[in-house]
């Protein structure tokens, strides 16, 4: 005995309808309208599609999230020229909305050998005044205990040959440790600089991108607040022109 369908149980958010770029079909409510996104991602998806597409359109996330990105890309190359890989880079992010800041500091410091943390040591005691006035006082107690008190029982009699040797040895030496310190500071440095121009380029996307909303928020507004006040005109006018009948 066959039985007669029931009413359908489909709720209505659960219509299906496919998207008007890929052509996926998705849940109605998960779609966006094009007639909300931001003129300019609008227009720049329209491109090349039939007129009035617009207005009736609607694509999925993933799609606005692409036109976005192939959005930005094509602003920057008109600005810049050919991009880069981090530039691209920094598109992408832009575009999904991803942060770029990184805490450097605590990198470094994380990877930082103990050949590394001796060399910042070093670097740090030898360009100290403490350092140059403690070397100072050790020549002039050398010098004096060598030249003037032990004038025939000295170590190391006036020219003062074992004292050259030690200086020499100890500039030979830390030289080299002060150097490799300044290479690590210097990558970075560079590090940093890379760092800086990342986030600075993401922000500058990013506060074009806002006075983009912006403007298209304050026309959308304009226009309702211009219907509501013709919407309030012609009631107005009704209103009249009944008690003008009575």
């Amino acid at each position: 005995m066959s039985q007669e369908p029931g009413p359908s149980t489909k709720k209505p958010g659960d219509e299906r309808a496919p998207c008007s770029v890929c052509g996926t079909s998705h849940r109605i409510r998960t779609l966006l309208r094009t007639t909300n996104l931001r003129p300019g991602l609008a227009a720049y998806l329209a491109c090349g599609r039939d007129e009035g597409w617009v207005e009736t359109a609607r694509i999925c996330r993933s799609c606005q999230a692409h036109g976005r990105h192939d959005m930005l890309v094509e602003q920057l190359e008109s600005e810049r020229g050919q991009l880069s890989a981090v530039e691209r880079e920094i598109a992408d992010k832009a575009a999904r909305h991803l942060t770029l800041a990184e805490d450097i500091e605590r990198e470094f410091a994380a990877t930082t050998t103990w050949g590394q943390r001796l060399a910042d040591r070093v670097s740090q005691i030898g360009g100290s005044w403490p350092f140059v006035i403690w070397f100072f006082a050790v020549m002039l107690v050398w010098v004096v205990v060598n030249g003037v008190m032990f004038t025939s029982n000295a170590f190391d009699p006036y020219p003062f040959i074992l004292l050259n040797l030690l200086l020499s040895c100890l500039a030979a030496v830390q030289a080299p440790i002060i150097m490799m310190s300044q290479n690590r500071m210097n990558q970075r440095d560079r590090r940093q600089a890379d760092q800086d121009f990342r986030v600075n380029l993401k922000a500058e996307i990013e506060v074009a991108t806002l006075h983009e909303k912006v403007d298209h928020l304050l026309h959308a507004q304009w226009n309702r607040m211009v219907e509501l006040q013709q919407l309030q005109l012609d009631l107005l006018q009704e209103l009249a022109r009944r008690r003008g009948s009575r």
